[in-house]
C-alpha cells in the first residue's frame, strides 16, 4: 500500500507543478506515462501509427486541460487515464469515415524487420503478437477494458475501482478470473 501512496503522491505533486509552469514536471510526467499511455492506446487500436497519433492527442489533452486536475476531488491518475479512456472512445465515435492512411493493417515496420537477413525473431515476436491479439479478441468487453487498465496501464485497484465505478474486491475477483484463463491460455508456456 506504502506503494501506491508515494507513486499517487509523487503524480500528483507533479501535476500541480505542472499547473504551475513547471516543465521538468512536465517532462516527468511524459515520460512516467508514455510507454502506459501508448501500450493502452495500442490494445485498443492495434495500428501502431493510430495509436502514436492518439498517445499525443492524449498528451496535448494533458497540456491544455492540467489547470482542470484538482487533487482535492481525486487522484491525478484516476483523472490523467479517464482522460486517456475518454480519447479512446471519443476517436471511435467519430470514427465513421476511414481516412486514406489508415487503409492497410498500417504496421509498414512489419515489413522492414522482415527483411533482415534472419526473419525468426521478426515472425516470432509477430505470431506471438498475433496469438495475444486474438486471445484478447475472445474475451469480454468488460474483460479486455480490465486487462488494458490493470497490466497494461499499471492502474491500481482502487484507481481502477474509481475509473469504472466498481469495488475494488469485485476488481480483484475479476482479475483472478481473468489471470486464470490467460494461464489456461498460455499454459505450455509457463
Amino acid at each position: 500500500m506504502s506503494t501506491y501512496f508515494s507513486e499517487h503522491n509523487r503524480l500528483n505533486r507533479l501535476a500541480k507543478r505542472m499547473q504551475k509552469g513547471d516543465r521538468r514536471a512536465a517532462e516527468a510526467l511524459y515520460e512516467e506515462l508514455f510507454g502506459k499511455v501508448y501500450g493502452f492506446c495500442l490494445s485498443r487500436v492495434r495500428r501502431r501509427p493510430l495509436a502514436e497519433d492518439l498517445t499525443q492527442e492524449i498528451f496535448l489533452k494533458l497540456v491544455n486541460r492540467v489547470e482542470t486536475f484538482d487533487s482535492a476531488k481525486g487522484s491525478f491518475a484516476v483523472w490523467f487515464w479517464q482522460l486517456a479512456r475518454n480519447t479512446v472512445f471519443d476517436h471511435y465515435r467519430k470514427q465513421k469515415e476511414v481516412s486514406f492512411s489508415d487503409v492497410g493493417d498500417g504496421e509498414e515496420s512489419d515489413v522492414e524487420h522482415l527483411s533482415v537477413h534472419n526473419p525468426w525473431p521478426a515472425f516470432e515476436a509477430r505470431f506471438e503478437n498475433d496469438r495475444l491479439r486474438a486471445f484478447l479478441g475472445d474475451l469480454q468487453g468488460d474483460e479486455q477494458e480490465l486487462f488494458r487498465l490493470r497490466f497494461v496501464a499499471d492502474l491500481s485497484y482502487r484507481e481502477i475501482a474509481v475509473l469504472l465505478e466498481r469495488s475494488e474486491p469485485s476488481l480483484r475477483v475479476a482479475v483472478s478470473r481473468l489471470k486464470r484463463k490467460i494461464k489456461e491460455n498460455f499454459q505450455h508456456e509457463i
